[in-house]
Formats: structure tokens, C-alpha cells, sequence
């Protein structure tokens, strides 16, 4: 099952304590960007720059994966631009 492949932690939401599902990398992935972005941990990071954005639309694991994917570009882009290459992200 694809279950099998999902790490749980858990989260504290406006509506109250809830788990969030997410493969490994996304958080490994969350974790480093945290780091890099100055914050603790991931939570710290979660809290003030992937949740505030959340649409209502959207589950908040797809949410977050797709924040770690724009952020990602985001640290992609800035690396290729200080030699020179065109941004190919857009948000």
C-alpha cells in the first residue's frame, strides 16, 4: 500500500491537533529548507511560511507539497541566476 511509504507527524492546526502524511523526502526536504531559511526546526518554518497560504480548496498535504516544490524552484533558480542562467520557475 502507498501508506506504507508515508511518515506521520503530528501538527497543530486552528482546528486542533491533527497528523500530517508525507513521504520522507518532503520532510527531509522541509527540514533543510528550514535550516537554510534560518528557522530552528520545521515546525517553526511550516507554521510561518507553508501554512499562513493555505487555500481551502486543497488538502494541506498537497498543500505542502506543493510549497516544498515552489520553494525548492525558488532555491534552484537563485543558485543558477549568480552565474548567469535564466529563471525557468514561475510561481
Amino acid at each position: 500500500m502507498l501508506r506504507r511509504y508515508l511518515e506521520q507527524r503530528h501538527i497543530d492546526l486552528d482546528s486542533g491537533r491533527s497528523c500530517l502524511a508525507l513521504e520522507r523526502e518532503y520532510w527531509q526536504a522541509l527540514e533543510v529548507l528550514a535550516y537554510e531559511d534560518g528557522w530552528n526546526n520545521w515546525r517553526d518554518f511550516f507554521y510561518m511560511r507553508v501554512l499562513p497560504d493555505k487555500p481551502t480548496d486543497i488538502s494541506l498535504a498537497s498543500h505542502v507539497r506543493k510549497m516544498v516544490t515552489i520553494f525548492l524552484f525558488a532555491k534552484y533558480d537563485e543558485s543558477r541566476s549568480r552565474v548567469g542562467t535564466v529563471n525557468h520557475f514561475q510561481e
